[in-house]
């Protein structure tokens, strides 16, 4: 699953880590979720060399949760691999995961170890401390690397499009709603791109308000099992929330103050 807005820079090497696996046995869907560059011509340029690539195309966007449906819609596996088009995927990374969900049928998520990079360096990459853990109020894992139970997926509805965002969290909750465990294999299998000062204060606010519904939601999920720690994230976003909205304060120096 590979949705795209504006990021025909970015797209080749993201789809061409994914045809780069070690398991050869997928399809890769990439959705262009009405780019006004040129990210679907980029697709179709990469599907017309390899057969597994399957290019979808929204004239307007309609947004990740929407896009990520239509890939549910059309997608013919057992597994569901998430593949954001800004990151790289390693060539181990989906046989990794397919060892584990085969070993175990009662798995219905597998994660991996991520670094994220900031330059075009991927091998410049630091593993994030990140905790990861739905008791405690965040996803099980890194999306943007998991592998997913297809049948799992569409069983719980897919993606709630009335998530923008945090359709990911959102996701995880109703999964472990119905008694989903989730696993992550020990290994580094996904460079993480970052984006600095692409997140604007208005899509923060925004963000800041879907994270927080979806760990409300969660909560309701997992009828209130929620550790410590996970109350005082859902209060720390709510924090944060609430700071987003307040008018900012004049600094010394700018216009208004003295």
């Amino acid at each position: 699953m590979m949705p795209v807005r504006n990021r025909a820079d970015l797209l080749a090497p993201a789809m061409r880590s994914v045809l780069a696996q070690t398991e050869p046995d997928f399809e890769l869907v990439v959705v262009d979720d009405g780019s006004t560059d040129d990210s679907y011509r980029v697709a179709q340029r990469i599907a017309a060399e390899d057969e597994r690539v399957v290019v979808l195309r929204n004239p307007v966007g309609r947004g990740i949760p929407v896009a990520r449906n239509q890939v549910l819609a059309v997608a013919r596996g057992r597994y569901l691999a998430i593949c954001d088009s800004d990151d790289l995927s390693r060539p181990g990374r989906f046989a990794a995961q397919k060892r584990m969900l085969d070993a175990d049928p009662g798995l219905v998520g597998v994660g991996v170890r991520i670094e994220a990079f900031s330059s075009n360096r991927p091998e410049d990459g630091v593993e994030p401390d990140w905790h990861w853990g739905l008791l405690d109020g965040r996803l099980p894992f890194a999306f943007c690397g998991a592998m997913l139970r297809l049948a799992a997926v569409r069983d719980v509805g897919g993606y709630d499009e009335g998530y923008p965002v945090a359709e990911d969290l959102q996701l995880a909750y109703r999964l472990a709603g119905v008694g989903a465990r989730f696993g992550v294999v020990d290994e580094v299998l996904v460079d993480y791109r970052l984006h600095p000062g692409s997140t604007t204060t208005q899509f923060d606010r925004k963000r800041q308000w879907y994270v927080l519904r979806a760990q409300l939601r969660g909560l309701r999920e997992l009828d209130g099992r929620l550790s410590p720690r996970g109350y005082a994230v859902i209060g720390q976003t709510g924090l944060r929330l609430t700071a987003a909205l307040l008018p900012r304060r004049p600094r010394t120096g700018e216009p208004g103050t003295q």
